[in-house]
């Protein structure tokens, strides 16, 4: 099966023999600039990345091999995966700080927010469960488990909090589960090995990136099956949607495919840089931002002209495997 960071399919040499970063740069964003908050796994670290000037504003040092990364319903809180802590760290947005951490067994990786409750969900790569994890007196509260299939990976929440999906990548399934129970309610089966999942604004439509079939699974999610599928490049790890497209990170092809979300129709690839893992569209879909695992950088696409607009250089491994656009 691998391990934590192992997910994507590659492993980097030495990954765990990088010290830990000293310092804390500290610098206030600019009004109106988004950021960007990237788990760089190689320097055990998260950097709040100023978009607008193509800047990393603040690191924070974070042990662990940093890896998934969800934000708060207010956008004030990051938490944070650390695979080989194992456990979950809080990051304070505004103070650019560590706010505090959570032990965890097993291998958490995979990590989402729910919108309405504030409630963590935390998939525990070793296992067939997710950590339910609850907002209290500036911390989380561990609050029990939910049980899916093996491997969980990519977790993704409805806009109304009610219903989970979460990619399992041994199990080559889709479990939903109703968030109120905290019972899996259907499992969907999709290509090989899913890794993460996207949903659309409506909770419509489900997409996985599946790593070993090398294609993404589109899912109807009311009635609870799949219903096509689309070719990528090699290693797709996952999905983001603007614009009425699909974007695909392609780790092995150092690439971004490119499909219509009516017609399914891939359309075209984007080159990227090397290894290229998270990926988030920006909220009013003119920009995708790429976290490129080996070539330390993030990539930054028009979704209209599909052309890369900027690079800009980030620390050691970025991964950003979640909501990392604030």
């Amino acid at each position: 099966m691998g391990t934590p960071l192992q997910a994507g399919g590659r492993l980097r040499a030495g990954l765990l023999s990088l010290p830990v970063a000293l310092a804390i740069l500290i610098a206030p964003p600019p009004c109106g600039a988004g950021e960007a908050v990237v788990t760089v796994q190689g320097a055990n670290a998260v950097e709040i990345v100023d978009l607008d000037a193509g800047t990393v504003a603040a690191r924070i040092p974070v042990p662990g091999s940093t890896a998934g990364v969800a934000l708060s319903p207010d956008r004030k809180t990051a938490y944070v995966t650390q695979p080989d802590g194992p456990g979950l760290a809080l990051i304070d947005l505004d103070a650019r700080r560590l706010a505090a951490t959570v032990p965890l067994p097993g291998g958490p990786l995979g990590i989402a927010c729910n919108p309405v409750s504030g409630a963590v969900y935390v998939a525990d790569w070793y296992g067939r469960r997710l950590f339910v994890l609850l907002p209290r007196d500036g911390t989380l509260v561990p609050d029990g488990e939910i049980a899916v299939g093996a491997s969980p990976s990519g977790i993704a929440v409805t806009p109304d909090g009610a219903t989970l999906l979460v990619a399992n990548r041994e199990a080559n399934t889709v479990s939903v589960v109703d968030a109120g129970s905290r019972r899996e309610t259907r499992v969907i089966p999709v290509g090989t090995h899913p890794f993460g999942i996207t949903l659309d604004p409506r909770a419509e439509r489900a997409y996985t990136a599946n790593v070993l079939s090398d294609d993404v699974s589109v899912i109807d999610v009311a009635a609870g099956r799949e219903i096509g599928r689309v070719k990528t490049g090699e290693r797709p790890y996952v999905v983001a949607l603007a614009g009425g497209r699909g974007f695909v990170t392609d780790q092995y092809t150092a690439s971004v495919t490119v499909f219509d979300l009516a017609s399914l129709a891939r359309e075209t690839a984007i080159d990227v840089g090397d290894h290229p893992e998270g990926m988030a569209a920006s909220r009013d879909g003119s920009r995708l931002y790429v976290a490129n695992w080996g070539e330390n950088t993030l990539s930054v696409i028009d979704a209209a002209t599909l052309a890369v607009t900027k690079e800009i250089a980030v620390g050691d491994g970025p991964r950003a495997f979640g909501d990392f656009l604030r």
